[in-house]
């Protein structure tokens, strides 16, 4: 089938950028348009576009906009469930950790969800360093005793913590004494299947993190081998972590694409025979999205997962890989379960740097001409410069904006991978 213009060979790419503007209307008018009112236009918008199907221009304006109301529904239910009245007294409370606690100063910080006060919710805790609380895992139970308090931003900081906070999912922030906690079995029934394996999965990493040490890693050494298998990067320092920053190679300790991609590659090598390729795609894809559990889902990994997924079924059809619509496909999932994550840094970071690959690689690949290009060394070493080039045209802006640098060595630290 023709189509009148390129974009239409990106149909779902579409739907995301209206499903990117609702989430952003939605977030601007939350406290102005509630829940209900997003949720109704959207019924009247979507039942309007079904009667349109003889007006194929107007029904596909309709679902434009469908789409952008329900962005802007689901990003009112997400802040819906993050804004919680709380006592203005201290409560006792059971939570299960979601994050490996990390020691700053006196203090352990970590991740609670709170499981028995109905509706679970999340938490930003920081606890009174001692034995105990340095001795905290991820999936470890917990009684409380404190004061839960709405996030709020700190006193003379231009950083706008509250926000943050709220746009990744946390409804308070407690400080928790000493005295005032004890490790306890947590009943989990009233979380959903997803975040319980989740919490296994996590459970699980612990396990293989302290098989690094039992095998005499230790230090920045450990730190290292923690970041880049299992996405545990709590034991990097900060200034290990600026020198990975500063030379353009911290993408190598945040689990993305070219993690997943080695792994999958690996797993083909080991499923040569055609004759069993659908079973061995669906062990590959059950391999790729255990292994991201195991790591705790950023949203970076969930990404390549999603793609990865879309590149073995498509494969299986012997169809054309439509890379960009994989990239939108997996963006509308990630943004349809938790619409908040379009203000993460690691997500605006892994679908741009991606998107740019998409778009400028080939044209950027065939500046060099032909007879050059024919040379394997030379032809190796321009993909690699060109997917850098590419991934660092979009990245940089958000570095440049969130962290006020730029790194000049990322052409020698990056060893991507070209997009098929």
């Amino acid at each position: 089938m023709k189509t009148n213009g390129r974009i239409q060979l990106f149909p779902v790419l579409r739907l995301a950028v209206f499903l990117v503007l609702g989430i952003i209307a939605g977030n601007a008018l939350y406290g102005v348009v509630s829940v209900h009112t997003w949720f109704v236009v959207l019924f009247c918008s979507t039942v309007f576009a079904a009667f349109l199907g003889k007006y194929g221009v107007a029904q596909t304006v309709m679902l434009f906009v469908s789409f952008v109301f329900l962005g802007g529904c689901l990003t009112a239910h997400k802040l819906d469930l993050v804004n919680i009245d709380f006592p203005d007294d201290e409560i006792e409370y059971e939570g299960v950790l979601v994050s490996s606690p990390s020691v700053s100063g006196k203090i352990v910080r970590c991740d609670i969800v709170v499981t028995d006060m109905g509706r679970p919710f999340k938490v930003k805790a920081s606890i009174f360093r001692d034995e105990r609380a340095c001795g905290l895992k991820a999936g470890d139970g917990i009684r409380v005793l404190s004061l839960l308090e709405k996030p709020r931003n700190f006193v003379e900081s231009d950083f706008d913590y509250r926000t943050y906070l709220l746009h990744h999912g946390f409804a308070a922030t407690t400080f928790i004494y000493i005295d005032d906690w004890h490790a306890e079995r947590v009943d989990l029934s009233s979380l959903s299947v997803f975040e319980r394996t989740k919490i296994a999965a996590l459970a699980f990493r612990n396990k293989l993190l302290d098989h690094f040490k039992r095998m005499g890693l230790d230090g920045q050494d450990y730190a290292v081998l923690a970041a880049m298998a299992l996405g545990e990067r709590v034991s990097m320092s900060k200034e290990l972590t600026d020198d990975y920053s500063v030379s353009g190679a911290l993408h190598v300790l945040s689990l993305s694409g070219m993690h997943l991609s080695i792994i999958y590659t690996m797993l083909l090598l080991l499923f040569l025979r055609r004759r069993r390729a659908v079973l061995a795609q669906v062990l590959i894809v059950c391999a790729i999205w255990s292994y991201v559990f195991v790591v705790g889902m950023p949203v970076s990994a969930v990404r390549s997962a999603i793609m990865l997924s879309i590149y073995s079924f498509v494969s299986l059809l012997n169809r054309d890989h439509v890379s960009l619509n994989a990239l939108a496909v997996s963006a509308v999932v990630i943004l349809v379960d938790n619409p908040l994550c379009i203000y993460d840094v690691g997500f605006q970071m892994s679908f741009v740097s991606v998107f740019f690959i998409l778009v400028f690689y080939r044209p950027f690949y065939r500046l060099l001409p032909l007879m050059v290009r024919s040379v394997p060394i030379v032809n190796w070493i321009w993909q690699m410069s060109v997917v850098s080039l590419s991934a660092q045209l979009g990245v940089a802006p958000l570095v440049a904006f969130y962290f006020g640098r730029f790194s000049c060595y990322f052409l020698l630290s990056s060893n991507p991978q070209p997009p098929s």
